[in-house]
């Protein structure tokens, strides 16, 4: 199955990079190529692992990742931008709601005809909500340390209007969008999610039939075609307001692992990817606001449960561009 990913990745990337980048209306925005934008920002991140049992008359159960708001630094050079953040733990609750160990490695590439996402998400440890469900006496939350989720995927989409509409503008601040505009977008996504626990994902408390097969293990991997929207409100040229949805109809395979189970199911699901934004920018400098939230959906071969993960981060970013040519310096108005 890492064949078929790898060999997917490259194909997708292959093809990001067959078109050749041509000029654009400056008008509408004002590219950034000669210049490195650096950001410090504080964001929030959050992972979600949601089951809803076949039985209607069985409650829902959402596993969630015990995170808070981290500090981070970012660095975008004509495309391609790179992002680290630390956690700020003394915010973090761990005694109620566990500990959570995650890394997250993240690549971002807006370029002008192309947007080109690729994630690689690893979680351990999670508490159950709603609250109190399944929770020894005198705890409020039914905690799992042994459960973990892994998430490596590629999104790479067409931005159709790149004469007057920049992806980067919004998100990685490579151009400054100047005029409202927008673009529909045409691409795709693949990706590979596994979840794993030392014992069944739901408590026997909860679902003693589901329980009694320790399902504990759910491979994911997921491919199709996607199309989407993204538009840029501008107002008095240096307030936005930046708005995307992306809808894929991806082709699943599907395996529930459990005692002596071994579940396949093949299936389409629509995945979403919205993205929302809004700021303030100068030529040098600006403040932005944006919030990233994706979904992965599944359906178990075994049990019917429907599964879902969910994952996103908030940030508040402030960025500054240094001019690296003699063009960029002209462009860089001192005066900001």
């Amino acid at each position: 199955m890492k064949k078929h990913i790898l060999l997917a990745y490259g194909t997708l990337l292959s093809f990001c990079f067959l078109a050749a980048q041509t000029g654009h209306d400056s008008a509408y925005y004002q590219s950034y190529k000669g210049s490195i934008i650096t950001r410090v920002y504080f964001s929030r991140k959050y992972d979600i692992f949601k089951l809803t049992p076949p039985d209607p008359s069985l409650p829902a159960m959402s596993y969630h990742a015990n995170t808070t708001l981290s500090l981070g630094l970012g660095l975008t050079y004509r495309s391609l931008s790179f992002s680290f953040s630390k956690e700020l733990s003394f915010l973090k609750s761990q005694e109620r709601k566990g500990a959570t160990n995650a890394t997250d490695l993240q690549l971002h590439l807006y370029k002008q005809k192309w947007t080109i996402d690729a994630v690689g998400e690893f979680y351990k440890g999670y508490y159950l909500r709603p609250d109190g469900l399944a929770a020894p006496d005198g705890q409020s939350f039914y905690l799992r340390p042994d459960l973990g989720v892994q998430l490596v995927g590629l999104a790479a989409y067409r931005v159709l209007n790149d004469q007057r509409f920049s992806y980067g503008a919004g998100l990685s601040q490579n151009a400054w969008q100047k005029k409202s505009a927008g673009s529909f977008l045409v691409g795709g996504e693949a990706f590979y999610l596994a979840t794993n626990a030392d014992s069944s994902f739901v408590p026997a408390t909860v679902d003693s039939a589901f329980a009694s097969q320790n399902v504990r293990k759910l491979h994911l991997f997921e491919i199709g075609p996607g199309v989407g929207y993204a538009y840029t409100l501008v107002i008095r040229e240096y307030f936005f307001l930046l708005g995307s949805v992306n809808v894929d109809f991806n082709l699943h395979f599907a395996r529930e692992l459990g005692n002596d189970i071994s579940s396949d199911k093949i299936g389409f699901t629509p995945n979403f990817i919205f993205r929302v934004g809004a700021g303030y920018n100068l030529s040098r400098w600006g403040l932005n606001l944006t919030w990233m939230w994706s979904s992965v959906n599944a359906t178990g071969g075994f049990s019917n449960y429907k599964y879902n993960v969910t994952a996103g981060n908030y940030r508040l970013i402030y960025f500054r561009r240094v001019a690296i040519n003699r063009r960029m310096k002209r462009i860089l108005r001192p005066t900001d």
